[in-house]
C-alpha cells in the first residue's frame, strides 16, 4: 500500500510530530535469575511537540532533510554491582559499584525518502552517590525481603555526566511481514565513548520503521494508510568498540573513586544479541525486550537483562 505521495511526503513529514507520548521503561536482571553486572533501570520519557523549544534542542545537531520529528526529554537512573552483592570491601578484578543518575534531550527525525530513522541525544547528570543507586537497591531488596548489598560504601564518586549520542537507522529489506534494517551509532562524552553497528529484524505486521513512532493515530496526515494495530516479533545484533565507559572506569572530572578498572582491564570489543515482541493497539504499546550482553570486563560473565517497556499516546 502506497502511504502517501511524494508531494505530501515532504510537506506532512517536514513538519514537528503532532503524537505526544509517555514511556516507561522497566529493566532489571533478575527475569534471568541473577543479581549482578548491569541490574536495574528505570527510565521515564516524555514527547510533546513543545519541546522543540527547549534551549537544549538548540545544541542538537540539525537534520536538513524533510523529516517527521519528535522531541523528547526523558529521565533516567541505572545501577551497576560486582558479581557477589553480600560481600564487603572492595571487590577487585570485579566490577565496581556504580550509578547514574541523567535527564536526557532527544529528537528522533523518521526520513521517508530516505527510509532513516536518525537521533539526536544529548544527557546531562551525575554519577556516583548523588544518583541515589544504592537507596533504590536497598529499598527494592528490603521489599522483596531479599539481601542487601554491602558495597556501595565504594562506589564510583559523584562526577558530571555529560554526553552526546548519534544513532542512524535505514531499512535494508523489506515485505509485507518482514523488515531488515541496519544502524550505526556513536557515543562521545564522559560517560561513554564508543562506536556500535548492527542489525535487526522483524517479522510480523507492523508499519515501517521511517514512519514514526507506532503512528497510532492514522486519522492524521502523517498516519494515513498506516496499520492502527502492530504485533510483530523481533531480533538484533551488535558490535561495539569501546574507548570508554565511566561506570567501570570512574567520572573524567574526579579521580578520587575507592576502586575503579584500567582502560586494560576492560574489554574494547563487545557483542550485544537482542529479542522479543511488540503489541500495539490504538493508545497503547507493550514491548519485551531481553538483552545478552559479552563479558564487558576482563575475566567477566555474559550477563542478560529484560526491558519491559509501556507507551501510552495522549
Amino acid at each position: 500500500m502506497q502511504l502517501i505521495s511524494a508531494q505530501e511526503q515532504t510537506s506532512s513529514f517536514s513538519e514537528t510530530g503532532s503524537d505526544r507520548y509517555f514511556e516507561l521503561k522497566f529493566q532489571n536482571d533478575i527475569f534471568f535469575k541473577t543479581d549482578y553486572y548491569y541490574t536495574n533501570g528505570i527510565l521515564l520519557n516524555f514527547t510533546f511537540p513543545k519541546f522543540k523549544k527547549s534551549p537544549f534542542n538548540k545544541l542538537l545537531i540539525p537534520v536538513k532533510a524533510p523529516s517527521l520529528n519528535y522531541y523528547q526529554i526523558g529521565f533516567a537512573q541505572k545501577f551497576y554491582t560486582p558479581l557477589y552483592i553480600n560481600k564487603t570491601g572492595i571487590q577487585y578484578d570485579d566490577r565496581p559499584y556504580s550509578s547514574i543518575l541523567y535527564m536526557s534531550h532527544k529528537r528522533t527525525s523518521f526520513i521517508a525518502v530516505k527510509k532513516a530513522k536518525i537521533s539526536h541525544e544529548l544527557l546531562t547528570g551525575i554519577i556516583g552517590a548523588y544518583s541515589f543507586g544504592n537507596k533504590t537497591q536497598q529499598g527494592f531488596h528490603e521489599m522483596i525481603n531479599n539481601k542487601i548489598p554491602s558495597g556501595w560504601d565504594y562506589q564510583i564518586a559523584n562526577d558530571l555526566i555529560l554526553n552526546y549520542n548519534y544513532r542512524y537507522e535505514t531499512e535494508l529489506f523489506s515485505s509485507h511481514f518482514f523488515e531488515f534494517t541496519g544502524f550505526g551509532a556513536i557515543r562521545a562524552g564522559t560517560l561513554y565513548d564508543d562506536i556500535a553497528s548492527g542489525l535487526t529484524m522483524r517479522l510480523g505486521w507492523f508499519n515501517p520503521q521511517y514512519t514514526g513512532f507506532g503512528q497510532i493515530n492514522t486519522d492524521k496526515p502523517q498516519g494515513y494508510g498506516l496499520k492502527k494495530w502492530q504485533a510483530f516479533i523481533f531480533v538484533g545484533g551488535k558490535a561495539q568498540a569501546v574507548f570508554y565507559n565511566a561506570t567501570l572506569q570512574g567520572g573524567m572530572l574526579n579521580p578520587n573513586s575507592p576502586y575503579t578498572l584500567k582502560f586494560q582491564d576492560i574489554n574494547h570489543l563487545v557483542t550485544e544479541l537482542t529479542y522479543g515482541f511488540t503489541l500495539q493497539y490504538t493508545g497503547f504499546e507493550l514491548t519485551a525486550k531481553a538483552f545478552m550482553l559479552s563479558p564487558e570486563i576482563i575475566g567477566g560473565r555474559n550477563h542478560g537483562w529484560l526491558s519491559i517497556n509501556l507507551r501510552f499516546n495522549f
